[in-house]
C-alpha cells in the first residue's frame, strides 16, 4: 500500500513463493521472509535500504539472536528500526516480516 512517498509492506512469511513450502528450520524461514519483503518492497518502486520500520512476528522468542544474524546480512549497514514481538503463528510459520519504506 503506498501513502505518499511511503510504502507498507503487510508481513511475509518464510515461505518459498514457487513451491508454497516452509522449511522447517528458523534461519530458512527468516532469510526467506526476508526476500520475500525485499521483493515486495522492489515490486513498489524501492528496496531494502530504503525501509525506515519493520515489524517481526516471530512463533519462539528464543531464536532472537538468530534473528538479528540474519536481519544483519540484509540491512548490513544502516538497520531499520524494529519491533520484535512474539505470537503465536499458524500452521508451520516461525516468522512474518512487514514494513515501512521510502519509495524511491
Amino acid at each position: 500500500m503506498r501513502a505518499g512517498e511511503l510504502l507498507f509492506v503487510s508481513g511475509q512469511a518464510g515461505m518459498d513463493p514457487a513451491t508454497g513450502e516452509l522449511d522447517d528450520a528458523f534461519r530458512a524461514q527468516a532469510t526467506q521472509a526476508l526476500r520475500n519483503l525485499q521483493a515486495v518492497v522492489e515490486a513498489g518502486a524501492s528496496s531494502l535500504d530504503r525501509v525506515v520500520n519493520t515489524t517481526v512476528l516471530l512463533a519462539d522468542f528464543g531464536v532472537f539472536a538468530e534473528l538479528n544474524e540474519v536481519f544483519a546480512e540484509f540491512f548490513p549497514t544502516e538497520p531499520p528500526a524494529r519491533m520484535t514481538m512474539q505470537t503465536p503463528l499458524p500452521g508451520k510459520v516461525l516468522i512474518s516480516i512487514g514494513c515501512v519504506a521510502l519509495i524511491a
